[in-house]
């Protein structure tokens, strides 16, 4: 019985050794080199700069109201030499009072619109100006401002009608801040 045992595992080691040594395995690689991945540029810019001085309007009565107009541009190609290479999804705009008499800031209504040459201006907003915040001016007619266009941004301030001696003589100063986010 030992014998055949021992002849069993002798022909077993010899065939072990003779399906690892005549076994061949195919192997193939591939690499995908140099991957990169870079963010990309969203700067917008009012009239193609950063900043612009607003309007300045003074003597104003009760009822009186004052048009305000300025483009919005994604500032990228083709149209402009900026480096913008994303689509702003958002584009919003809000009032922030500067300096002067708050008071008058609270008084004062704002009618906003924004149009992109269809001939006739599409609502963003109309209210008390401190109540503008975050306005849209891409809904509902736009979703998103491709780098090199533009959107044109309209103004109207007013001071209403029913202002009484209180607001006689004051001043106030705010900005229209515009923000443009992705996504």
């Amino acid at each position: 019985m030992k014998k055949i045992l021992l002849s069993f595992m002798t022909i077993a080691m010899v065939g072990a050794i003779a399906v690892g040594a005549t076994s061949a395995v195919f192997t193939s690689q591939a690499t995908v080199e140099n991957n990169t991945f870079a963010t990309g540029v969203l700067e917008i810019r009012v009239n193609g700069q950063p900043t612009i001085a607003g309007f300045d309007f003074g003597n104003a009565a009760p009822g009186d109201c004052h048009t305000f107009q300025h483009n919005v541009n994604n500032y990228g190609q083709p149209w402009f030499a900026g480096p913008s290479t994303l689509d702003a999804k958002t584009l919003t705009v809000s009032s922030a009072f500067d300096n002067g008499s708050s008071y008058l800031y609270d008084k004062l209504d704002v009618t906003v619109g924004a149009d992109r040459g269809w001939g006739s201006w599409m609502p963003v907003y109309s209210g008390p100006l401190n109540g503008l915040s975050s306005a849209d001016l891409l809904s509902p007619r736009w979703t998103e401002l491709i780098p090199g266009s533009s959107e044109d941004v309209q103004y109207t301030v007013c001071l209403p009608s029913d202002a009484d001696n209180t607001y006689q003589g004051l001043s106030t100063t705010f900005d229209f801040v515009v923000d443009a986010t992705n996504p």
